[in-house]
């Protein structure tokens, strides 16, 4: 081989491996009224859902590629800083993935499990676009530091849901939290911000509408 040809050949062997396509979102300031009139159109979109599984004695047991997953009921109703309660909230055929909510000490959590065993976990409920091509997570974490403070935005690229935007640490918004998010459009999020600035921190409000590029 010439020499040439491997050189070239040594460099795209290290190329990284693509993964989703990265998107920008851009915050354009909206007035109160503004929001309001907005918030009119929001679109509220929930994927096709079946229950194929059933939890029996306190045990939720979904199959995957890896073996089961086993979600398993402990301490229910007491102080233990242990407890845990599953909800299976169904099967989304649409993308191969079982949802389920856990209740556990002092925070609840989302977990979405894909048939080869990938699980994403979550501290608040997906919410879809209304194609269903994208889902924002919306998690304020000021008043109850439990919680990140952050919004991710996922896409179902290649069989699977991935992460293409979140609100990166550096700019995490530490004088406000997302207070409520909801979808406009495909490319449209209206979003209220609960603002910990100021005399009365934690009970003033901005708005924004936020644009997926």
């Amino acid at each position: 081989m010439k020499p040439v040809l491997l050189l070239l050949l040594t460099l795209l062997l290290k190329l990284p491996t693509a993964g989703p396509p990265a998107v920008r979102v851009t915050f354009s300031p909206l007035t109160k009224a503004a929001y309001l009139a907005a918030a009119k159109a929001t679109v509220v979109t929930k994927p096709t859902t079946t229950i194929p599984l059933k939890k029996i004695r306190g045990h939720l047991v979904i199959p995957t590629a890896k073996g089961p997953k086993i979600f398993q009921d402990k301490a229910i109703g007491t102080d233990d800083i242990e407890q845990a309660e599953y909800v299976y909230q169904g099967y989304l055929p649409q993308f191969g993935y079982h949802v389920v909510e856990a209740h556990l000490w002092e925070r609840t959590q989302w977990v979405l499990l894909d048939k080869q065993g990938r699980c994403l976990e979550f501290y608040e409920a997906p919410l879809f676009s209304p194609d269903l091509k994208s889902f924002v997570i919306a998690s304020p974490g000021i008043e109850y530091a439990v919680y990140p403070n952050e919004i991710q935005l996922f896409r179902f690229e290649n069989g699977r849901w991935q992460q293409v935007w979140k609100l990166e640490p550096s700019v995490e918004p530490m004088s406000w939290e997302p207070d409520k998010i909801r979808w406009l459009s495909n490319l449209t999020l209206l979003l209220k911000k609960k603002m910990w600035t100021g005399k009365n921190p934690g009970t003033t409000f901005t708005y924004a509408k936020l644009t997926i590029q």
